[in-house]
Formats: structure tokens, sequence, C-alpha cells
């Protein structure tokens, strides 16, 4: 079985690479990087009720200090009790044989309780930072933002797989290098009384591995970094794959996909390679000093002895003294290693949430002209001229109309003119631009879409979107159903408590009349729909709008067949640089001499 395939990997410099570029700070441990891991660890630990986890931490401290207090006694206890061997001293021996046994196991038992209470806090810590941190992608529709100006790439991976890793990284600070340390300082005080020479030794060589671990580890933080980002890379676009399934399958795109994934592939590779190849290296440049560190006590202990200054159990002592430190100076160096590789997820969480801000900021002190948006028990335009949300194209100039009761508004024009970007603009998305739009309160308007948005859930669920409340029983829905047309999903389907990927398994027709079925469950006051129809036929349509009518609800849609119009009393007409608002029945007649779609 050959383990390598004949066919070389694409080489690097084809490989895909990401569109965001990553600050040169981002490879440093210095003050910023401790600074953003301040800001990431702070908000869980200064929160109200926080007192549980300050407890499991002293819980930590507390098992942390007597593993190396344990570790010290055992020192003593193998030195007692090789010298009560060498001088044949049975029921001494065994007495000590014993308490060094015990102090091993009690040293076990504590070791085992710290794994399993710090357990618990790494994972109470996660669920409560991914938590907070959804709240703020959330919060102000910053996820939308981010998606529009892309300057954070996979937010969504950075949050669901690099909190754990932090949190984890972060919480072996207060044990691990605290354990560490007092056991360090408790067997060199040890070393001490047996020789100083081996005291300077010891010093010299923690000062040594200290330098050689910190000068060995800076190039992995940018490995770690560029590993992170790859990895990161290959997902979305094994993702992009599944989220674009039917469009590459129309297009027979298969080939196309996988070139592109091989190319991502090939980057995360290539990153691990490097990593395998310089871990190789220090593993042998670390491996080295500690044979060094080894031979040391022998070295330095056994003359004493044989000069008659130390007796024979002391030597023992020195030895596990000696491996002790070594086995602490390892913790301390492992967790060099840890941070460099805590590096890049700190940096990439930390990014985030300085996104938060920044956007946060932005919208309080921003010098770019936006849209102002006011309450109102109606919809209200004064004066809007509307541009793209980076500022490219302008669409709209000094609109201005109403959409109130008995006043339902169809929108209409050429492809590219501004129609779902003055839905968006209404909605609250886009507000670059200058004028006044006065809107009702959110809980009051729903907006639909040409593709209704299908949530991770049951079938009720989606039809209680974007409410979370279940207001009507099963009947009532299945009532509901049957007034948009689909008497028989629910049955088919398992029930109103099967769940599916709706998105892929309903028809875009089917989708369509589930957004209407919202409307009749949420009775929204306002109701704005782009396209809401486009993919059912004539009757059904009808019989839509019909039920829109009757719920009470005022809206306004933006369409293109002409048999939307008898449905509104109002039409705006947009076209490039230009807008026109007439009756709708005028529209109506402009149709029916021209014989052409509305636009």
């Amino acid at each position: 079985m050959k383990l390598w395939r004949k066919k070389p990997l694409p080489q690097p410099t084809r490989v895909f690479k990401s569109h965001v570029r990553a600050d040169e700070r981002s490879y440093a441990i210095d003050r910023l990087f401790f600074a953003r891991i301040w800001r990431l660890a702070k908000p869980y630990w200064t929160r109200r009720q926080a007192w549980p986890s300050w407890l499991a931490l002293a819980t930590l401290l507390a098992l942390t200090l007597s593993f190396s207090i344990g570790g010290a006694q055992m020192s003593n206890l193998s030195a007692a009790q090789t010298n009560a061997l060498v001088a044949k001293q049975a029921h001494q021996y065994w007495s000590l044989w014993l308490l060094f046994t015990g102090a091993g196991l009690i040293r076990f038992a504590a070791s085992i309780a710290q794994q399993y209470v710090g357990g618990r806090l790494n994972l109470h810590w996660r669920q409560w930072l991914t938590l907070h941190l959804v709240d703020r992608y959330l919060e102000h529709r910053t996820y939308y933002e981010i998606t529009i100006d892309q300057q954070i790439d996979n937010p969504d991976q950075r949050i669901q797989e690099q909190v754990g890793p932090f949190v984890e990284a972060m919480s072996g600070i207060p044990t691990q290098l605290l354990g560490a340390t007092a056991d360090i300082v408790v067997q060199v005080a040890i070393l001490a009384a047996i020789s100083k020479s081996m005291l300077v030794a010891t010093i010299g060589y923690t000062i040594f591995q200290t330098v050689l671990t910190l000068f060995l580890y800076r190039p992995t933080i940018r490995q770690n970094w560029n590993s992170t980002v790859a990895e990161a890379d290959l997902r979305y676009g094994l993702l992009h794959v599944r989220d674009n399934a039917e469009t590459i399958a129309f297009y027979n795109g298969e080939s196309a996909e996988r070139e592109h994934i091989e190319s991502r592939t090939a980057r995360a590779i290539f990153t691990r390679i490097v990593i395998l190849k310089y871990t190789q290296f220090m593993f042998l440049v670390e491996q080295g000093s500690n044979l060094i560190w080894g031979a040391m006590p022998m070295v330095l202990i056994a003359p004493l002895y044989i000069a008659g200054q130390i007796q024979y159990g002391q030597i023992m002592q020195g030895i596990i003294a000696a491996s002790l430190i070594l086995q602490s100076l390892t913790v301390l160096m492992r967790y060099i290693p840890t941070l460099s590789q805590m590096a890049p997820i700190a940096v990439r969480l930390a990014e985030i949430q300085e996104k938060f801000a920044s956007l946060q900021t932005a919208r309080a002190a921003s010098e770019v002209d936006r849209i102002r948006f006011m309450p109102n028990d109606f919809i209200r335009l004064t004066g809007v001229a509307l541009e793209t949300p980076g500022g490219e194209q302008h669409l709209i100039s000094d609109l201005s109309f109403e959409v109130r009761p008995g006043k339902n508004l169809i929108i209409v024009g050429q492809t590219g003119s501004g129609k779902s970007a003055l839905l968006r603009a209404m909605a609250g998305l886009w507000t670059r631009g200058s004028g006044v739009i006065e809107m009702p309160p959110r809980e009051d308007t729903l907006f639909l879409p040409q593709r209704p948005y299908m949530v991770l859930g049951p079938l009720r669920d989606q039809l209680f979107y974007p409410k979370r409340e279940r207001i009507l029983g099963d009947s009532e829905l299945q009532a509901i159903l049957e007034r948009v047309g689909l008497p028989e999903l629910a049955e088919r389907h398992g029930g109103f408590d099967a769940e599916a990927s709706w998105g892929t398994l309903l028809s875009l027709g089917e989708q369509q009349r589930i957004g209407f079925a919202r409307i009749l469950i949420a009775r929204p006051k306002y109701v704005l729909l782009d396209e809401a129809t486009s993919a059912v036929d004539l009757a059904m349509e009808h019989q839509l709008y019909n039920l829109l009518r009757r719920s009470g609800a005022c809206y306004a849609s933006v369409g293109h067949r002409p048999s939307l119009v008898a449905f509104h009393e109002q039409a705006l007409r947009i076209a490039p640089g230009a807008w026109t608002l007439l009756p709708a029945s005028e529209l109506a007649a402009e149709f029916n001499r021209h014989g052409t779609d509305i636009e």
C-alpha cells in the first residue's frame, strides 16, 4: 500500500489566500496581545453571579498548592526511606514506604479532583463566552454589517471552534503556572540544603531553558496563525458547497469546486508541514538540553556523598528533586508553545470583539451622511437619497411618499434601479444617504423576501418565525396551512414537530406560502414584500394577496407581475435618476395599453 499519492499537491503559490490581511501585531506576544486577552476574559469574571466560578478557581488553587506540598513531602520521605534501606532498618523502612505511598495517593487524588473541577469550569466558561459573543454578534444587526464590509473572515468558525481552546489555555495560568512555580520553589529549597553548586546549576539551567524556549517559539506564532486561517478557509469552502448545492448541481460545477477545495486543502496542509518540521527541530533541541539536566544531579551530588558530606538517601532525594524540577519546568516551557498556539485564537476572537466596538463607535460618530430613522404609526419617507453601503453607487434621490392603511403601495422599475434596496433601507439595513424614514415599531412590521428564511428546527418553528412564543395550537396551524394552499404539508412530513432541512426540502413556492402563513400568525400591522409571490402561479398569488388584504395589514410590494397592481392603491415607479408616484389604476391602464410587464 502506497502512502503517498502520485499526483503532488498544488504548490503554495497556487493556493487560495484569504482576502483579509492580518495585522503584523497579530504575530507578537506583546502588550496589545495581553490587553486583548484581558478584554476577552474580564466579562466572565466580573459578571453578576460570578461567585461559583471564583469558588471553583479557589478550589483549583488550593488543590494546586496541596499538590506541590505533597511533592515536597514525598521528596523528604524518599530520602528517609533510602537511608532506612541502607541501614537495613526494616520496620522504619516499611513505615516510611506506607507514608510515601499514602502521599503519592493523595497527590494522585488531588490531580484527579483538579482535572474534574478545572474541566467543569472550562465548560461553563466556554458556554458563557460563546453566548456572550453571539449576543454581541446579533446585537444591532452586527452580523449583517460584518457580512457587508467583509473585514472579518469566518466569524462563525471563530466563535464555534476557538472559544474552547482559548478558555483551556487561559485556565492554565492560575493552575499549571502556579503549581509548576510552587513545585520549583519547594524543590529548589531542598536542593539548596543538599548542594549549593546544584542550586546554582538549577537556577542557571532554568534561565537558559526559559530563554531558549522563548527564542524557539517566537516563529510558531506566525505559523499557528497561518494554519488557523487556512483551516478556517477550508471549512468555509466546504460550507459554501453545502449552501449552494443545488446551484452547483445545475451548473455541473463539481470539478471547479473540487479545484477550489484542493487549493484550500493544499494551503492547510502546507502550513501544517511547516509546523511539523519546526516542531521536530524544537524536539531535538529540548531533548538535548533535558539529557544535560538529567546528568547534572549525579555529577554534582555524588562527589559530596563520596566525601562523606551527605548521606546516601540525599542522593536519591536530590535526583527526585531534580526530576520534579524538570517536570515543573516542562509544564512551564510547554505553556509557552500553548501560548503561541493560543495567540492566533485569542487575536481572532478579540478581532470580533473589537469589530463590535468599532461598529458601535462608527454608528455614533460617522462622518458619512446617514438616513435618519424616526418612529411613527405609518410609513413615511421624506427627501430620501439612498446609496449602496460602501457608497459605490447612488440609487435614489429626494424620494418622498407615504404608506398608510388603505394606501397600499407597489414599487416597480427596471432591474437594478433600487427597488429591493429601498426595502432594505426601510428595514434599517441600508442607511447610507440622507433624508428621513419614519417607520412603525419593528414588532409591528414583517419583511417577506423572495426566498423566505427557513430556520433550523421543526415545522412549527417555521410558522412562528420570527416570534418565539407559540400562540396557536395544531388545529389552528393546520387551518392556516390550508388557507395558504399547503393542506397536506404537516401530515406529509411527520407533523408540526418534525425537523428537517426545510430550505432544501420545500420548493420556493412552498416557502413563499410559509411566508404568508407567518403573516396570518404574527398579524403585523405593516408588511414589506420583495417579489414574495414570484414562485407561485397567478391563482395562488391572487389567493395569498386576498388573505393579506383581509388580514388588515398595510403593505408595500416590490414586483413585476401586472396581476399585482390590482391589490394596491398607489404605485412608485423607480428609474435611474428619477422616480414617479402615481395611482395604481394609472399603472394598470398603462400596462393594458402596452401589454408588457410593469417596469
